[in-house]
């Protein structure tokens, strides 16, 4: 009996063990139970954190991110961009469900008693679906037709010009992979699309003398010849026109230079001048220039271009430079002895014969030459004047001259189709002719307009009689014109009116 009180000590101690053993694995498989099933630390879905979320609730969280429009900015507008088939939510849902379950089943409660239970976060990345072909219609079929601005040059507009603008345009093929990368980020879900600025087309001149043949024909008279050269300096574009009875005429049509062959006097006695003109020879440059005196005239050829020769040496730089249709084959004052008996290619025309003055004639196109090479000499020293006599005029003489040329302040002819603030640098001449008439009128100028300086001769004729008024009316038309055409209206309705004089 002694010996069996041992075991049942040992059964009792056993069975408490195991009592106590049972109480803590229900105790642990109860701790087991309690652990939440929710997605481990450190997970998630291309780079979104979806760490503590059940598998719906990161895959709504995906979504709440890559449903969001991609915003696209055209120069500070913005229009949104939705991709609602952007990615396969019931794949990619499937796909964390079942690595989510995997994680749980390999923590089966045996390995939570051994110690071995362990929550490996999920790392996953994103499939997205191609970008789709909408994508590409909607830049160039919708955003561009909305927001490009085509640039476009200044067009006619009535009596007048309406000013072009510049323009800008999507490069929508450059656009396409940085809408893509926005799709697929989940913080940079902008763009800024590529934008190009588009000049502004130059204007085109062949406009400008459509209009002026529009003007000439309303304003002259029939049988009336109207000729006009214009000279842009910076665009080195220029045409000439000729215009009598609504058709156009052969241009370079020889005219009586009149007061007008004052200007090639005047760079004729420049050239001569080794020094600065003093105060007697710069009063007597002044009042050839602005008020046209004669008898001032014939002072500068006879004692600063020289001698009874002198209007062959005016012909002689004219030639030099290229005008071979221009002369002046004698003095200003009555009765003055004719030189010589010119022939150039202008006056010798069978279609045209104008009768001009046989001491001295011009054309338009050569005046508005010379008056070109004056205003680039007079800017920065170079071009004909300069090449074709170099050492003998200077570019400080040649502005000097265009300031005489300033000063002339007749409110007449090229002056009276710009604004009164406009400086203009010109020449004008007229006379009555041998049967006691006035039939031609001529002007040559530049104006410098805020929108551009311009070289602009004109030169009128009428066969019977040429009102002053009348001819007045039709330089003042064309040259109001010209001003509109380097500086158009902003405004349709607010378009450049020529001014009637």
């Amino acid at each position: 009996m002694e010996e069996s009180k041992p075991s049942l000590g040992l059964l009792f101690i056993s069975l408490s063990l195991l009592f106590f053993a049972g109480v803590l694995t229900f105790l642990s498989y109860q701790r087991y139970r309690s652990i939440e099933p929710v997605i481990p630390d450190g997970s998630s879905i291309a780079g979104i954190p979806i760490t503590g979320l059940t598998p719906e609730e990161a895959v709504e969280r995906v979504r709440s991110v890559y449903d969001l429009p991609v915003i696209l900015d055209y120069r500070g507008s913005s229009i949104q961009l939705d991709f609602p088939e952007n990615i396969d939510y019931d794949m990619l849902k499937q796909d964390l469900q079942n690595q989510f379950n995997a994680v749980y089943l390999k923590n089966s409660f045996l390995n939570y008693l051994m110690g071995k239970y362990s929550q490996e976060a999920i790392q996953m990345d994103l499939s997205f679906s191609e970008m789709p072909e909408s994508v590409s219609t909607f830049l160039t079929e919708e955003i561009k037709p909305r927001y490009d601005i085509l640039p476009i040059p200044t067009q006619p507009n009535g009596n007048g010009f309406t000013a072009g603008h510049p323009g800008r345009a999507l490069d929508a093929e450059a656009a396409l992979p940085l809408i893509d990368a926005a799709r697929r980020s989940d913080s940079s879900r902008s763009v800024v699309l590529p934008v190009s600025d588009l000049e502004q087309p130059a204007a085109n001149i062949k406009n400008l003398e459509l209009q002026l043949r529009a003007v000439i024909d309303t304003w002259q008279d029939r049988g009336q010849i109207t000729e006009v050269y214009l000279s842009d300096p910076v665009s080195g574009q220029s045409f000439d026109l000729a215009r009598r009875n609504r058709e156009d005429l052969i241009p370079e049509i020889a005219f009586t230079a009149a007061s007008t062959m004052k200007l090639p006097i005047m760079i004729s006695s420049y050239i001569r001048m080794d020094e600065e003109p003093n105060t007697l020879t710069m009063r007597t440059l002044r009042l050839m220039i602005t008020e046209s005196k004669n008898d001032q005239t014939d002072w500068m050829m006879e004692n600063i271009i020289g001698g009874p020769l002198a209007p062959y040496a005016v012909t002689e730089d004219l030639e030099k430079l290229g005008l071979h249709n221009s002369f002046l084959a004698g003095y200003f004052y009555l009765g003055a002895p004719l030189l010589n008996i010119f022939e150039t290619e202008a006056n010798t025309r069978t279609d045209i014969n104008l009768n001009p003055d046989i001491y001295n004639q011009t054309t338009a196109k050569d005046m508005g030459v010379l008056m070109d090479a004056l205003y680039r000499c007079s800017e920065d020293g170079t071009g004909l004047l300069t090449d074709t006599f170099p050492g003998q005029i200077t570019q400080d003489e040649c502005v000097e001259m265009i300031g005489l040329l300033k000063d002339n302040k007749l409110p007449y002819l090229i002056s009276a189709g710009v604004p009164d603030s406009v400086p203009v640098a010109h020449k004008h001449g007229w006379i009555e002719e041998s049967d006691g008439l006035l039939h031609t009128m001529g002007n040559i100028a530049t104006v410098y307009s805020p929108g551009g300086n311009y070289i602009l001769s004109i030169y009128t004729w009428h066969p019977e009689h040429l009102i002053f008024e009348e001819g007045n009316i039709v330089f003042s038309q064309i040259s109001a014109a010209v001003f509109g055409y380097f500086n158009p209206s902003p405004d349709l309705d607010k378009a450049q009116t020529p001014n009637e004089g």
